[in-house]
């Protein structure tokens, strides 16, 4: 399960730390991170969370084309476990990354901040 204080990375390994999840839930003191709380982060630098941001530079024009945002999870979404009706993200969570230059890019869980719970 992801919690605050998880990392996830777009394909072209930007890092960024999940700030908050919903305490109604938490492990180690760390609330759960629910399906939409990964939507809309940003791996550019200077952006909140950042551990590290996104290298990728466009082909094209050799200029800096990190990816802008994140969409949410198309896989990696808990089917029984739940907060208020949203599934909480497991550490197999995975999406796609809004990248201009790259429309493949993706992001997924480097990190679930936590590991005292597992999923089968």
């Amino acid at each position: 399960m992801l919690v605050a204080g998880g990392i996830i990375q777009c394909s072209h390994k930007g890092q960024l730390k999940m700030s908050e999840g919903d305490s109604r839930l938490t492990v180690s003191g760390n609330g759960a991170i629910t399906f939409g709380m990964e939507s809309g982060l940003s791996f550019a630098p200077g952006s909140p969370g950042i551990v590290s941001p996104c290298p990728f530079t466009d082909p094209k024009s050799g200029s800096p084309s990190p990816c802008a945002s994140t969409l949410p999870a198309i896989a990696g979404q808990a089917t029984l476990l739940t907060i208020g009706g949203t599934p909480v993200l497991l550490d197999n969570a995975t999406g796609q990354a809004t990248n201009p230059s790259d429309p493949s890019a993706t992001w997924s869980v480097a990190s679930a901040g936590q590991s005292l719970l597992s999923t089968s």
